[in-house]
């Protein structure tokens, strides 16, 4: 029989009247609050038993000192006289347990109690509803400018889908429960005022219905993206463990509170730097120099020719929306080799689902487009004829100044039912070579 108990709660950090609920429930059923830690609440085994519990907040607890403040003793003393034992902390906030019946309540001012959780929260839960909120924010407006610029990565990518539910659940719940939080106390000094207490609320099936929502795209993330997301997920996991065990470490070293806040600060700043660099890397891997036989379309299929290539695939992402993957093959030159060597670099947009279909040819026309004269070359892609191609619709990028005349670019652009191939090849196609990337490249 297990003797300790682990359990992911849900509840705001200024709800002190649904935790002492849910913690006179969990003693009834023989468990007691011993530990608050980063994600978890640990419960010890005893006998079950009626007691009552009384969240308190003390704004100058902190949760980076190595021991109680003088002051924090006195209360705690104070809390004694009347039977009250501290059961676990965390920061500010102050959990006791009584064995007595009817104890005196450790709170006798509501004023004062509203303005110990405002202070508190101030401290620590406004703070990182703040950071976190605005993180939350920065990533959805990152995600709806990748969106914008590069609809077709955006969409492809399984990670980057799962951001986009990932955000907006982390900004919702954020925005509900410090918005709920004002709102209490608002109501709460109203309450006061008219010498009441305002019992306190926390919406933990919202919380759990966005995690379930969260959870249930990771699943299926990592179902379509292999171990990527994994590897993910345990290097940003393994590096908040890592700076919660160096803060408590320096707390039992009977590090200062102000040295280990910095210490602690400066290690959340290195290590999101490591995860906005390491993610990345994670999120590329397979990607580089591959065999020429894994390229749908290589250039032994369009000429013979005595050159050996490098051969690169470009990373392929796939999303139940689109897929997105090509080839390039270029050759190794040496000293003896002609300068004029071919080259052949192509990406393939598959569409699955038709009503992208116009947003990913917009976005592929548009994306080398100028046609502002002033500065720049003028560069656009101009219709031509499609059949060489099979395809539906073809478009030659063309290139040149106003004075001195536009000229054709190997570079084409080809519209097949459903998908969109991005073909330049470093020579002019012949129809032979056109009806292989059909053929190869369009699904024919």
């Amino acid at each position: 029989m297990r003797d300790k108990k682990q359990r992911l709660e849900f509840f705001s950090f200024y709800d002190h009247t649904g935790i002492g609920a849910h913690l006179e429930r969990m003693a009834e059923r023989g468990w007691l609050l011993e530990k608050i830690g980063a994600f978890t609440w640990r419960y010890r085994r005893i006998q079950p038993k009626k007691l009552a519990f009384s969240v308190c907040y003390f704004p100058q607890a902190s949760m980076y000192a190595p021991q109680p403040s003088d002051g924090q003793n006195m209360f705690y003393d104070l809390c004694a006289h009347t039977g009250w034992t501290l059961a676990a902390s965390s920061g500010q906030m102050q959990v006791f347990y009584n064995e007595r019946e009817n104890p005196v309540p450790i709170d006798t001012d509501p004023a004062l109690e509203v303005e110990a959780v405002h202070q508190s929260a101030k401290k620590g839960y406004l703070v990182s509803q703040a950071l976190l909120g605005g993180a939350a924010v920065l990533n959805i407006i990152v995600t709806l400018f990748r969106l914008y610029t590069d609809p077709i990565r955006a969409l492809a990518s399984p990670f980057a889908l799962f951001l986009m539910v990932c955000w907006p659940a982390l900004a919702l719940v954020i925005a509900f429960d410090t918005g709920n939080y004002f709102l209490w106390r608002r109501r709460a000094l109203a309450s006061a005022e008219q010498g009441g207490f305002l019992a306190t609320n926390s919406h933990p099936l919202l919380q759990r219905g966005l995690l379930a929502v969260v959870l249930a795209a990771f699943a299926w993330t990592l179902s379509l993206s292999g171990g990527i997301l994994l590897l993910t997920t345990v290097y940003v996991l393994a590096a908040i463990l890592l700076v919660s065990g160096a803060r408590e470490v320096m707390r039992r070293k009977q590090v200062s509170a102000e040295t280990n806040r910095m210490v602690t600060i400066a290690a959340c700043v290195a290590v999101s730097l490591l995860i906005a660099r390491g993610i990345p890397s994670l999120a590329l891997r397979g990607a580089g120099d591959v065999s020429p036989d894994a390229l749908p379309l290589t250039m032994d299929d369009l000429m013979e020719t005595d050159y050996e290539f490098a051969t690169d695939f470009t990373q392929r992402l796939e999303s139940p929306l689109l897929a997105s993957f090509g080839g390039r093959q270029s050759p190794w030159l040496h000293e003896d080799m002609a300068a004029g060597a071919p080259s052949l670099y192509y990406s393939v947009t598959v569409v699955k689902v038709p009503l992208l279909y116009d947003l990913c040819k917009n976005h592929l026309l548009k994306q080398n487009e100028n046609r502002d004269t002033d500065f720049l070359p003028i560069k656009y892609y101009a219709p031509t004829d499609p059949a060489p191609w099979g395809a539906q619709e073809a478009y030659q990028f063309m290139m040149g100044e106003e004075d001195e005349g536009m000229r054709l670019e190997n570079t084409c652009l080809l519209f097949y039912p459903d998908r969109i191939v991005y073909f330049r090849p470093s020579w002019e196609p012949t129809p032979e070579q056109m009806a292989v990337v059909a053929e190869k490249l369009g699904g024919q």
